[in-house]
């Protein structure tokens, strides 16, 4: 991946449900590498010592080369609500509540509102702040640990849903077929707002198909 940059998808996802039994309204968050073939007169060797990619570029060398990190947030149908450019190194926890907080989830007239009842995620997003962010907006973090502990933690361990768990394969399909876009699955832009647009359009086809049927 360093001068064709092709994409090496991430496994990291998480979800919201709002009830138990239904997955209407409900949300899931991945993360996804993304890359793609620039002009040669862009690329330049790092020397050593050299300076990093500018911010704006979203491009960070991690295992493969340059890539691009989408992390983005679902519904239950797998219809995008919300993502983020990051450099391809850069931490999933790191950007997981930066997301959450920009989601408005539509539904009964008035406000949109912000948070759902349950919040799926994959081990990479084991963290004890995100189960305080949980705790804080009453949402019920349904997360596996990165390794379990031999001995038991004190007091009553968190409940481990996994029939709820499992319908985190919903984020998977969705990047599936977002990558099914030429533009997705390889990056041919040199700035992040301009791969940001291209995921706004396909996003947008996303929802139009959901929301809209071609059937008479």
């Amino acid at each position: 991946m360093a001068r064709r940059r092709h994409v090496r998808p991430n496994t990291g996802a998480l979800a919201y449900s709002t009830e138990p039994g239904r997955t209407d309204r409900s949300g899931h968050l991945d993360d996804r590498f993304h890359g793609g073939t620039c002009n040669p007169s862009l690329f330049r060797r790092r020397e050593k010592g050299g300076s990093e990619e500018p911010l704006d570029h979203a491009l960070g060398r991690s295992r493969g080369g340059l890539t691009t990190k989408i992390h983005m947030v679902c519904d239950a149908n797998g219809v995008p609500l919300r993502f983020i450019l990051s450099a391809g190194q850069a931490s999933d926890i790191a950007h997981a509540q930066p997301l959450l907080d920009q989601v408005r989830i539509s539904g009964k007239p008035g406000r949109p509102r912000k948070r759902s009842r349950w919040l799926l995620a994959d081990k990479g997003y084991d963290a004890e702040h995100l189960r305080q962010y949980c705790d804080r907006y009453r949402m019920q973090p349904v997360i596996p640990l990165r390794a379990m502990p031999r001995k038991p933690r004190p007091g009553l361990p968190r409940l481990f849903d996994l029939p709820k768990y499992r319908q985190r394969n919903i984020i998977e399909r969705m990047f599936g077929w977002l990558k099914e876009n030429r533009r997705i699955g390889t990056r041919y832009d040199k700035l992040a707002r301009s791969f940001a647009a291209m995921v706004t359009l396909a996003c947008s086809l996303r929802c139009m198909r959901q929301y809209f049927s071609y059937k008479t």
